[in-house]
């Protein structure tokens, strides 16, 4: 029972490169996205468990933090854009990560644990209280992403992912993303309005004290 050979492969993802479509002044890796999702995710856990009494299983919030974009190592960073294009692509895409676990990840992993590195892996946003704090973690790393280039003058296409982004978190019915966005989103240091949209700022002004 080994996982030597995973371990090893994965820190590949050190050099995998996020919006290898885009030109970026910082570039970011596939490693320290799942690093920072798994810190986000840590923290809105801690709220919804903490603050908010919604039971957490925090092990397997950070288990899906840090494997969910493992499969992107054979892949490639995929763009969610993309992938949303169409459902006939949604369904492409899903096909090829599918294949790539079976013909990568099965040969180094353990046959007793497949099934819960791919839950974590492949399912990693699966409609559970756990998956809905990883799918806004991902979320909210992307906003950052935006943040830190727009900060540093790449406006182009950062503004639009911005706004774009940070609506999705609207959608979300999860205490913890409405503390998030009461009393966190203006700490990444721009102002609501002007750069998150009319739409974000006035839902942002709708919510109650949390």
């Amino acid at each position: 029972m080994s996982l030597g050979t995973y371990i090893y492969k994965m820190r590949g993802l050190m050099n995998l490169k996020r919006y290898q479509n885009l030109f970026l002044f910082k570039q970011r890796s596939v490693a320290e996205h799942s690093w920072s999702v798994s810190k986000i995710a840590h923290y809105l856990g801690k709220l919804e468990n903490d603050k908010f009494g919604n039971p957490v299983d925090m092990g397997v919030l950070l288990q899906k933090g840090l494997f969910h974009d493992d499969i992107e190592l054979y892949t490639g960073d995929i763009l969610s854009h993309t992938k949303r294009m169409s459902k006939l692509m949604k369904k492409a895409v899903t096909q090829v990560e599918n294949m790539a676990f079976e013909n990568n990840f099965t040969k180094i992993i353990p046959s007793e644990w497949q099934n819960d590195y791919k839950s974590h892996i492949l399912h990693a946003k699966d409609g559970t209280l756990e998956g809905d704090i990883l799918h806004a973690s991902d979320i909210i790393d992307t906003i950052l992403e935006s943040v830190e280039e727009i900060k540093l003058g790449n406006r182009e296409d950062f503004d639009g992912i911005l706004v774009e982004v940070t609506e999705k978190l609207l959608e979300m019915d999860l205490l913890s993303v409405k503390y998030f966005l009461k009393y966190d989103l203006e700490k990444f240091g721009l102002d609501i309005q002007p750069h998150y949209g009319d739409k974000v700022y006035e839902y942002i002004q709708s919510i109650e004290n949390v």
